[in-house]
């Protein structure tokens, strides 16, 4: 039996996703040494698809515990094995956040919205760093989200107010129906209880105040012209990848569908403690990498090391990340 095959068996069985509790303390980030020298290097990227004017902008980084967060299925000496192997230390992983600005004609559309301040020091550098490219919050016309965790919705509000006024916030019609209800159930994933209330409270301040400015839509829908809604349901309720075509150009917005080229991307297996469904999310991960791989598509992935862009091929086991080329 091949290692596919294998993982397939233990999926089936319901055994290798058996996840300890808890696993994160409250200072849960740490301070970084990268972040506190020079600030040199530019926060955004500038490319296109087609029509669209596309851009890269992080929110910012900071250090985390590599395990048990990112591979809470497998033993530590494999994730340090693993990241030795990627030239990476092998205790802490550098998490990234990384938004997505296309432009065409009048619309200013922004997917996810970075942290906030609800990850603490590192990141809520989104609105500055649209300042830096000229737009204002105001000008922008739609966000479209992936998923409601507080690292991709926590740039929508500052200090209790809309940062994008005028924006429809775009949300599968799932993932609102599972979050904007009072009794939202966090249990299976593998994290303190004040953890998971932070993930609830997130909602609570950056969403359900302001849900007359949200429209929802289900998977295979066309959101906005040119970009379809993917189902990568799994690692939320209502996680979503977006497909966005123009003319010959496409690029495909795949939010956590895994988190960095040595973890869930080499070993597509491994699991995170934020996986509200682990034996879905690795289904689904599977079957949207295996459409970017055949479909050749140039991806977008929200947490790979900035600009976050690439291609992904396919190996006997697992895939590798292939970065785009730098444009000077």
């Amino acid at each position: 039996m091949n290692r596919r095959n294998s993982i397939k068996t233990m999926i089936t069985a319901g055994i290798g996703f058996s996840l300890p509790l808890p696993l994160f303390s409250k200072t849960y980030n740490k301070p970084n040494k990268i972040m506190s020298k020079r600030k040199q290097n530019t926060p955004f990227y500038h490319f296109e698809v087609g029509d669209f004017d596309a851009t890269v902008i992080s929110d910012g980084q900071s250090l985390f515990p590599a395990y048990p967060l990112y591979a809470v299925n497998v033993k530590e000496e494999e994730v340090a094995k693993s990241l030795t192997s990627y030239f990476l230390p092998e205790k802490d992983y550098l998490l990234q956040c990384n938004c997505l600005l296309l432009e065409r004609e009048n619309e200013k559309i922004l997917i996810d919205t970075g942290a906030g301040k609800s990850l603490g020091d590192g990141f809520g550098m989104l609105n500055d760093n649209l300042k830096k490219l000229g737009v204002t919050g105001e000008e922008i016309t739609a966000v479209l989200l992936t998923h409601c965790h507080l690292d991709h919705i926590g740039g929508l509000t500052m200090n209790e107010e809309q940062v994008f006024p005028n924006a429809v916030v775009h949300i599968c019609e799932k993932e609102w129906n599972f979050w904007s209800t009072s009794s939202v159930d966090l249990s299976s994933m593998p994290i303190e209880q004040g953890f998971r209330d932070n993930f609830k409270n997130a909602v609570g301040v950056n969403l359900v105040p302001f849900k007359n400015n949200i429209k929802t839509f289900r998977y295979g829908e066309e959101v906005l012209s040119g970009i379809q809604a993917i189902d990568a349901s799994g690692h939320s309720p209502g996680h979503t990848c977006f497909w966005i075509k123009s003319g010959a150009d496409s690029l495909l917005h795949t939010g956590d569908i895994f988190h960095h080229p040595a973890f869930d991307l080499k070993h597509p297996e491994w699991a995170t403690a934020f996986d509200q469904d682990a034996k879905q999310a690795y289904k689904k991960r599977i079957k949207v990498v295996d459409m970017a791989v055949a479909e050749r598509i140039t991806v977008l992935s929200y947490h790979t090391p900035f600009p976050a862009f690439g291609n992904i091929q396919k190996l006997a086991n697992g895939y590798q990340w292939i970065p785009s080329t730098w444009l000077i």
